[in-house]
């Protein structure tokens, strides 16, 4: 069990977020952005504000993002999140209730389209990442790594 629990840490999923002053369109020019470099977006979650807008995304190439959200002078933070491949809407639940009774609490959670074959998973931002991805195994759960989502 802790070979497989450091392997999944090493192989671990990054989420970006990017927050700007809330105004039309900016969701756009960032997938534009990110679309016309080559680097497709698996999920992606916006939230907009009265005065900030923040947008949460994840992609199969952090690396090539990292650097090039860097020189288009676009400010962003990195958070490892959690992502449980989802084998069907009952399977939703459980997770839920498995992060619960383990005293982990989901921050917040949005879908991903793992690839074109309809494989779909759940980005889970947890209080504890160690802790949440161990209690998902136990029970069972396939947490996919930077590695599972990339082509």
């Amino acid at each position: 069990m802790v070979v497989q629990r450091e392997t999944k840490l090493r192989n671990k999923v990054i989420q970006f977020t990017v927050s700007r002053e809330a105004k039309d369109g900016w969701m756009s020019d960032l997938v534009s952005i990110l679309s016309l470099n080559g680097n497709y977006l698996l999920g992606i979650m916006g939230e907009c504000g009265s005065e900030m807008s923040y947008i949460r995304f994840i992609t199969e190439s952090p690396d090539e993002v990292r650097a090039l959200l860097t020189v288009q002078g676009v400010y962003f933070c990195e958070r490892e999140v959690i992502v449980v491949h989802l084998r069907n809407l009952e399977n939703l639940e459980g997770i839920f209730r498995c992060l619960k009774n383990g005293e982990v609490s989901v921050l917040y959670a949005y879908g991903l389209i793992i690839n074109a074959e309809s494989k779909a998973g759940i980005v889970l931002m947890v209080d504890d990442v160690v802790m949440g991805i161990e209690i998902l195994n136990q029970s069972g759960y396939e947490i996919m790594g930077q590695n599972d989502l990339s082509r």
